[in-house]
C-alpha cells in the first residue's frame, strides 16, 4: 500500500523525515513531495492508497491535492503542530461532507507515532476488507443517532467497538504472539 506524503514548505523538515521513517516502520511504501502552487500536475497524485499532508504552509497546490483525494474517496490525515496559529485559515474544515476521509491532526514529538500509526491501521485497513451484515432496526436506529448525534461515522463506532475487544481479548492476544514466533520459525 501506498502513502502519498506531501507538504508546502520549501525544504524537507525533521518531521517529514519522521513521518516517512513511521510510514516505512509500519509496512507502507512511502512517496514523498514538496508542492507548491505551480505543481498541480498528476505527477505522484495517482497511484496511492492514503495521504498524509502538512498543512501548515498555505498553498493552493496543497489544498487542490488535498481536495481531489477527498473527491476520489481516498482517506487524508491532515497534520499541523501542536500550539500553530492559524492566522491565514489554512486548517480544513473537519465537519464537511467528506468527514469519514478527512482526519485533522495536532502533534507534538510524543503523539505523532501514535497518530500517523492509527491513520494507517484504521484507514489503510478500510482499503483492504470491505465486510456486510444484517442489523436489526434497534441497532440500526442507534448506529444512525451514532452519526448524527457524535458527527462518527458508523463503520468508525463499530471498527473501535470491536478494537477495543481485541486488545482486551487475552485468547486472541495469545494467539498473535504465537503466530509470531510461528513466523520467526
Amino acid at each position: 500500500m501506498k502513502v502519498y506524503f506531501i507538504s508546502a514548505k520549501t525544504r524537507k523538515t525533521k518531521m517529514h523525515t519522521d513521518v516517512i521513517s513511521l510510514i516505512e516502520k509500519f509496512g507502507y511504501e512511502a512517496i514523498f513531495e514538496l508542492i507548491d502552487a505551480n505543481n498541480s500536475e498528476d505527477s505522484k497524485q495517482s497511484g496511492f492508497d492514503l495521504m498524509i499532508a502538512d498543512v501548515e504552509q498555505p498553498s493552493t497546490g496543497l489544498g487542490l491535492s488535498i481536495a481531489m483525494t477527498l473527491a476520489n474517496r481516498k482517506p487524508v490525515l491532515c497534520l499541523y503542530a501542536e500550539g500553530f496559529k492559524d492566522k491565514w485559515g489554512i486548517l480544513p474544515p473537519q465537519k464537511e461532507r467528506y468527514l469519514k476521509y478527512l482526519n485533522v491532526k495536532a502533534y507534538n514529538k510524543n503523539n505523532l507515532k501514535d497518530i500517523v500509526r492509527d491513520f494507517l491501521e484504521e484507514k489503510g485497513e478500510q482499503m483492504h476488507n470491505r465486510f456486510n451484515f444484517f442489523i436489526s432496526s434497534d441497532i440500526s436506529n442507534y448506529l444512525d443517532w451514532i452519526a448524527f448525534g457524535r458527527q462518527q461515522a458508523r463503520a468508525d463506532f463499530i471498527r473501535r467497538l470491536v478494537r477495543d475487544q481485541m486488545s482486551g481479548d487475552k485468547q486472541y492476544q495469545g494467539y498473535l504472539r504465537n503466530r509470531v514466533k510461528e513466523k520467526k520459525k
